[in-house]
């Protein structure tokens, strides 16, 4: 799965990164801890324009009583993602990239403890997690603006995060952003082909400050090396 993860690349680094045409976001504040429910970057394509944005990670489908359903629907599963109900609509014409400077899973000890790792690009560039995205409207409330949400979506562990867990995000290489962004694109066969693990030497990992288990933290020490032995 994916709960925490890092946004640290400004709007500037993220337009070039990214190949933007249209920057429509406002500048979120950098997070090193970023949760469920809070506002996120993503890369979505408007009027066939790769357009920058922010959505509200944890996705609310159309048709919710509430928006409280959102904190339940985080993650897609790729592997139900084109008919579980909460996700089918969005995966056939709704999908973006959710930039992240890395991410964060925990490591269970002989003890009981847990210790955080963090998970970046070996290459130190951002990753691109596959997402998706859905537009809500508060149908008891008609003059509540439009609440734009997104999910990630998560495959089987590669071999290098398989101690740590047995489900990660799944990371598009950038030739493969174009014809995920299509929302003309209604290929699911080609689509769900896409939605694979990293390649087992893409990602580098390190424990990390124990934190980050606190998502009120936003301080940079969180991306700080646990003590030995932790």
């Amino acid at each position: 799965m994916c709960g925490r993860f890092v946004s640290i690349t400004d709007t500037d680094g993220l337009v070039k990164f990214f190949t933007i045409d249209d920057r429509q976001s406002e500048d979120l504040p950098a997070n090193v801890n970023v949760a469920p429910t809070e506002q996120v970057y993503a890369v979505a394509e408007y009027k066939q324009r790769r357009t920058l944005v922010s959505f509200t990670w944890g996705l609310v489908p159309h048709w919710a009583e509430s928006r409280k359903v959102g904190s339940r629907f985080i993650n897609a599963r790729a592997d139900t993602v084109a008919r579980k109900p909460a996700f089918a609509a969005a995966f056939s014409s709704k999908r973006c990239l959710i930039p992240a400077d890395g991410f964060y899973e925990w490591r269970r000890n002989p003890d009981g403890t847990k210790t955080p790792h963090f998970i970046a690009a070996a290459s130190g560039e951002p990753l691109a997690f596959a997402g998706l995205w859905a537009g809500w409207k508060d149908r008891k409330d008609p003059a509540a603006p439009i609440l734009r949400t997104c999910a990630i979506i998560t495959t089987e562990a590669n071999q290098q995060v398989l101690p740590l867990h047995d489900r990660m995000p799944v990371v598009l290489a950038s030739e493969h952003w174009d014809e995920w962004l299509d929302r003309d694109n209604s290929d699911t066969a080609a689509l769900r082909s896409l939605l694979t693990p990293a390649r087992d030497d893409y990602l580098t990992i390190r424990p990390v400050s124990t934190a980050v288990n606190d998502a009120r933290n936003k301080d940079l020490d969180v991306l700080a090396l646990s003590e030995p032995g932790v």
